[in-house]
C-alpha cells in the first residue's frame, strides 16, 4: 500500500500554533476523517479543553498537545510551525543531530531569535520552501520566533526524540507511528486565491471568515452547522486557521508518495511545508 492510500485512512488533524504565554487560548485544533474523498470535520476546539480546569498556560497545554498526538497512530498532524531552519543557520548539521541539539544550543525564544539574527545578518532568512510557498515571514521573525522555538522544542523535539512520530519528509512514515506535517495556513490561502483579511471583531472580518469557509466546503469539507458558528465567532481567525490546516494535511496525503519521490535533499535538511 502507497503512503498516500494510508494517510488518507488516518485521521486528520489541522493545529494552529502558539508560543505565547496562554497558547492555550490561541493554539486551536480542527480534527476530522476522511470518508467517500472529503474531509468530514468533527470537532474544532482550543487546545486548552485538553486540559483539566482548561488552563491556558503554555508549558501545560503544550504537554496535552503532545498527549493527543500520540493518543493515535493512525493519525497525521498538519502542525502550523516550521520544522527546521534555513541550511546556513544549521551549521552543517543534518536534522536530526539540529533537532537533538536544538534545547540545548538555544536556552529560550529571545536567545533563539538573537542567535539567528546575528549568524543571519541584516536580511532575515528564509528556507527554500518558505520562498516556494510564499511564507509571509521569516521563521526567526518578531512575529513567528516564539512558535519555531516553541514548536521545535516542546514539540518536535521531544517525539522525535522518543521515537513516537515520523516528521515527514525528513523521517519517512511509518505505519504505526503518527505522523507530523509542517503546513502554512497563508500559503493554503494563497494557492486558492483566499488570502484576504479574515483576522479580527468587525462585521466584515465575520463575514470574511464565512466566506472562506464556505470556499472551502466546496472543495472538499463537509462540517457540522454548530462547528460553523464556532469557527466564523473565533474572532482571532484561530479556528478558522486550523481547519485550514487540516485541510492543507488532507490533500496533501492524497499525493504524499509523488511529493516524497521528488524531494531534493535540501528539505530533508530545512523541512517541507505542505499546502
Amino acid at each position: 500500500m502507497t503512503f498516500a492510500a494510508t494517510g488518507i485512512q488516518r485521521r486528520i488533524y489541522g493545529v494552529d500554533f502558539s508560543g505565547a504565554k496562554d497558547a492555550g487560548r490561541k493554539i486551536w485544533v480542527s480534527e476530522g476523517f476522511v470518508e467517500a474523498g472529503k474531509l468530514v470535520i468533527i470537532k474544532c476546539y482550543p487546545v486548552s479543553e485538553l486540559v483539566p480546569g482548561k488552563v491556558k498556560a503554555r508549558d501545560v497545554c503544550l504537554s496535552a498537545l503532545r498527549d493527543l498526538i500520540v493518543s493515535d497512530n493512525n493519525s497525521v498532524f498538519g502542525m502550523d510551525f516550521p520544522f527546521s531552519l534555513p541550511r546556513q543557520l544549521m551549521f552543517g548539521k543534518d536534522w536530526y543531530s539540529f533537532i537533538s541539539d536544538f534545547p540545548h544550543e538555544y536556552s529560550s525564544a529571545d536567545q533563539f531569535r538573537k542567535a539567528m539574527q546575528v549568524a543571519g545578518g541584516k536580511i532575515e532568512l528564509k528556507r527554500l520552501t518558505d520562498v516556494e510557498v510564499k511564507a509571509p515571514f521569516s521563521i526567526y521573525n518578531l512575529w513567528v520566533f516564539k512558535q519555531t522555538y516553541h514548536g521545535i522544542r516542546d514539540v518536535v523535539h521531544p517525539l522525535v526524540m522518543a521515537d513516537k512520530v515520523c516528521a515527514i519528509p525528513m523521517q519517512s512514515p511509518h505505519e504505526s507511528k503518527p505522523w507530523l506535517m509542517e503546513v502554512c495556513p497563508a500559503s493554503t490561502l494563497k494557492s486558492e486565491d483566499l488570502y484576504i483579511s479574515y483576522k479580527g471583531r468587525s462585521e466584515k472580518e465575520k463575514r470574511t471568515r464565512g466566506y472562506i469557509l464556505d470556499e472551502l466546503l466546496h472543495k472538499g469539507i463537509t462540517i457540522r452547522e454548530a462547528l460553523r458558528e464556532t469557527i466564523i465567532n473565533n474572532k482571532d481567525g484561530d479556528a478558522l486557521d486550523s481547519l485550514i490546516a487540516a485541510y492543507a494535511t488532507f490533500r496533501s496525503v492524497r499525493k504524499l508518495d509523488d511529493v516524497i519521490g521528488n524531494l531534493h535533499d535540501i528539505y530533508l535538511r530545512e523541512g517541507y511545508t505542505f499546502f
